[in-house]
């Protein structure tokens, strides 16, 4: 796709490629699809798929304990969300700031926005891996309450088919 200039097809492909890795474990190689697609956006001026993207990241960063290049990313991408009317970056910058930010049950309330607007765009597997990050905030602080978050993500998720995901959501349940 980048060879014949189908740079909306290439940042998506590459965008898929970094979420799977994400969602196996792989976040080493998430970041490096990552780098790759923020390089399309960057060379063929995809400024709103840049948001979901850069909001991406601060997850990946996030999960990698790497809190405050996280939370710059997530800040970025809300900056950016705020300026472009785009939906879909919107709730990407939503599912940032929630795990970026400093207090879990505020993390997790903006996780269940997050959620919500996923919902609203008709894109069930990002809402259920925002209700997967919300469990995982809550865990921090109310374990019970997360351990229920995480069990309904997990049972959405396999009804959608991702059951590498879905025993991903369990084994954090399971503490």
């Amino acid at each position: 796709a980048e060879q014949v200039g189908w740079s909306e097809l290439a940042f998506q492909a590459l965008f898929g490629l970094a979420t799977a890795l994400r969602d196996s474990g792989d976040l080493a190689g998430a970041s490096a699809a990552l780098d790759r697609a923020l390089d399309v956006c960057e060379r063929a001026g995809l400024i709103a798929q840049s948001i979901q993207a850069t909001a991406s990241r601060a997850v990946i960063l996030a999960l990698g304990q790497r809190r405050e290049a996280a939370a710059e990313a997530a800040r970025e991408a809300a900056e950016l969300a705020e300026r472009l009317h785009y939906p879909i970056g919107r709730a990407a910058a939503l599912e940032a700031r929630g795990l970026c930010a400093g207090d879990p049950r505020e993390g997790a309330e903006l996780l269940d926005e997050a959620a919500r607007a996923w919902t609203e765009l008709d894109r069930p597997l990002e809402a259920a891996r925002s209700r997967l990050l919300a469990g995982q905030r809550l865990m921090e602080v109310e374990p019970s309450e997360g351990r229920r978050l995480l069990e309904e993500a997990a049972e959405e998720i396999d009804r959608l088919g991702v059951h590498h995901l879905s025993e991903r959501a369990r084994t954090l349940a399971a503490g």
